[in-house]
């Protein structure tokens, strides 16, 4: 037997994978080790993400402090395309919602920015909102 072979078959019979983690049973006798002496910020952490670093570099963003997609500023009654205070508020229907939620995922999975947020404002204000028409209220 060479040693890519061992460890592939457990004692019931099962075949299992080589690269699967190996687990150990302890018995109730048998402490658990722990780390008492080690504070949360220096526990071993995983690589993280390139997700989680994005994020991190975005502390602090709002509608307020920086540039949206498709012209879209705050106003006092929420958000409007090119910032007008003048527009009546934009109320959502049952299929704008759905057609909205479903603008913004694709445009969040295909990283199109314009997308993303032409579903917000569809989601939150109607097509009118979408269009330029009416406010949308910010979430």
């Amino acid at each position: 037997m060479d040693s890519s072979e061992t460890n592939t078959k457990p004692a019931n019979g099962t075949t299992q994978d080589p690269l699967s983690p190996q687990h150990q049973v302890h018995s109730p006798n048998e402490p658990l080790i722990a780390r008492e002496d080690l504070q949360p910020s220096e526990l071993p952490r995983s690589g993280g993400s390139r997700f989680h670093e994005e994020v991190a570099g975005e502390q602090g963003k709002n509608a307020f402090n920086f540039e949206r997609p498709l012209d879209v500023k705050p106003t006092q009654a929420g958000v409007a395309r090119g910032g007008q205070e003048d527009l009546p508020m934009g109320k959502a229907s049952f299929l704008d919602k759905v057609i909205g939620k479903a603008e913004k995922v694709i445009g969040k999975a295909t990283h199109n920015d314009d997308m993303h947020e032409a579903g917000e404002l569809r989601e939150a204000g109607g097509k009118k909102a979408v269009i330029g028409e009416a406010h949308a209220l910010h979430d």
